[in-house]
């Protein structure tokens, strides 16, 4: 090869290194599509609190370029645990559950998980949780298990029912419906939920009754450690969000996004499905 024409192409290759240096990798969180206000799927599009979140974290993160794809919660634990997906959000922190995934980012929210309950199902008193609910019928979306070991026990030894469903909706117009006594999950989830029901006069104040706030658990995007070195960037990434989402939770951001997304939920108004 002529020199000349090996010195312009070093010289090429010199102008465009910068440029290659600072190209942002592409990294994809996969998102639960029906948790609806925290994560859902909307015309194709991860919406909802946590994935707002997100957006606002990587907009943080120069160095990475972040795809956030809504899937079942069931197929994103799926593609987590055979390696083929780098994170999930938002799960709870279950390492005992789901060794797969490991590690966790820090939390990028608090929930309060509650149960409803049908009135006749609260005739006598329930203080104590989850003792005073044995012989009912619980509602569970499927894949999660909120409400803590001791009420999974008594579920595993058949002294508690349970019967579960895809979506916070179907599960609480099974217990409208009669087929279940009570459902637990997010507080406000539930709520607003019950409010579009009610909107679309599938639901009256009333049916429904909060018998107890359970327990707190936070949302976290969780990372596979079954990919056998498939995403040699994951720890760098996993440092640069952590680092994102403190700075959020300190400067107001990640309030101000929960805010937002609340009252835009409070206006969404799903078609009804009986």
């Amino acid at each position: 090869m002529p020199p000349m024409r090996l010195f312009a192409i070093l010289l090429v290759w010199i102008a465009a290194a910068p440029c290659l240096a600072l190209a942002a990798t592409s990294v994809t969180i996969l998102t639960d599509n029906d948790y609806a206000p925290y994560s859902y799927e909307a015309d194709g599009l991860a919406r909802g609190i946590y994935n707002d979140i997100l957006r606002a974290a990587a907009e943080r993160m120069p160095d990475y370029r972040v795809d956030l794809r809504p899937v079942p919660w069931k197929r994103g634990l799926a593609e987590l645990e055979a390696g083929r997906a780098l994170a999930l959000s938002p799960p709870y922190f279950r390492p005992h559950d789901r060794p797969f995934m490991q590690p966790y980012s820090v939390p990028m929210l608090t929930e309060r998980i509650a149960v409803y309950c049908r009135p006749d199902a609260m005739k006598r008193p329930r203080p104590n949780w989850p003792d005073d609910y044995q012989g009912l019928r619980f509602g569970n979306n499927a894949g999660f298990k909120p409400g803590g070991d001791a009420f999974w026990r008594l579920v595993s030894q058949g002294k508690i029912a349970l019967e579960e469903a895809a979506n916070i909706r179907a599960n609480l117009l099974k217990v409208l419906r009669g087929r279940l006594d009570c459902y637990l999950n997010d507080d406000l989830a539930i709520q607003l939920e019950l409010a579009r029901l009610q909107r679309q006069h599938l639901y009256e104040a009333g049916q429904l009754a909060k018998a107890a706030t359970v327990s707190e658990e936070q949302g976290y995007v969780g990372f596979t450690n079954r990919d056998a070195g498939h995403f040699p960037y994951k720890q760098d990434f996993l440092k640069q969000l952590n680092r994102a989402l403190t700075a959020m939770r300190q400067d107001g951001e990640i309030d101000r996004i929960v805010e937002h997304a609340l009252q835009a939920e409070r206006e969404r108004d799903p078609t009804p499905s009986f």
